[in-house]
């Protein structure tokens, strides 16, 4: 009688036990993207004021001020953002095209710092543009090796003269997880590319959740002959 006591209170505390983990793991999971998230915005914000606090520091020490840094942080915060809108409204003049345009020629002169500056606009006019396809398709590619397929996202597509005929090609990014900043490009065949109809939105879900948040409808599977 006492052995079955005794296992009866260990299913018990294996219960509670169990619970008491269930528990904990839900309470962690739905803190844990407003944890990220709050890091990832202190470290955009730190990043973005860094270089202006030292300035904030001459100016208290000039005027016998004692300003938090909290405070510091904001005020610089808004005097970026003032930059950055004064920056673009300059631009927009014919004044402020003459003066990026010399600006520009300059920085070509420069080679390491060209190099940096051409590549990094290329970039940025790419994903402003308004006439091509950039990140609109989600596809499907054997990568890095047959039999193993990686998500990614077609940025361009183009043709080749090969022996007499034209063969389409796809510029390809496959991104990594759970870091959506960095991956690689490639360049594929049009026959050997599955285009798959999800969002992109849904791709990086199902990317950044390294796998586990699948696209909600069932009907968001490969289609084989679709066109980019």
């Amino acid at each position: 009688m006492q052995v079955i006591d005794s296992s009866e209170q260990n299913k018990k505390q294996s219960s509670f036990v169990l619970k008491l983990r269930n528990t904990f793991l839900t309470g962690l999971f739905a803190l844990l993207p407003l944890v990220v998230t709050y890091y990832f915005l202190a470290f955009l914000l730190n990043s973005m004021t860094g270089f202006l606090l030292p300035y904030f520091d001459i100016i208290d020490k000039e005027l016998g001020w004692d300003t938090p840094i909290f405070l510091k942080k904001i005020l610089s915060f808004f005097v970026i953002i003032t930059i950055v809108l004064i920056a673009g409204l300059f631009t927009k003049n014919y004044f402020g095209k003459r003066v990026i345009l010399k600006l520009e020629r300059l920085v070509e002169k420069i080679p390491l710092v060209k190099t940096s500056y051409n590549a990094t606009k290329q970039i940025i006019t790419t994903f402003q543009s308004t006439k091509t396809d950039t990140f609109k398709k989600v596809v499907l590619v054997e990568y890095p090796r047959k039999g193993v397929y990686s998500v990614g996202f077609v940025t361009n597509n183009k043709s080749i003269l090969q022996d007499g005929h034209e063969d389409k090609y796809y510029t390809i990014f496959i991104v990594t997880t759970p870091n959506p900043t960095s991956g690689f490009v490639i360049i594929v065949p049009k026959d050997e590319v599955i285009i798959l109809d999800i969002s992109v939105q849904s791709a990086f879900k199902f990317i950044i959740s390294a796998g586990v948040l699948l696209p909600s409808k069932k009907g968001e599977e490969l289609e084989n002959s679709k066109d980019v």
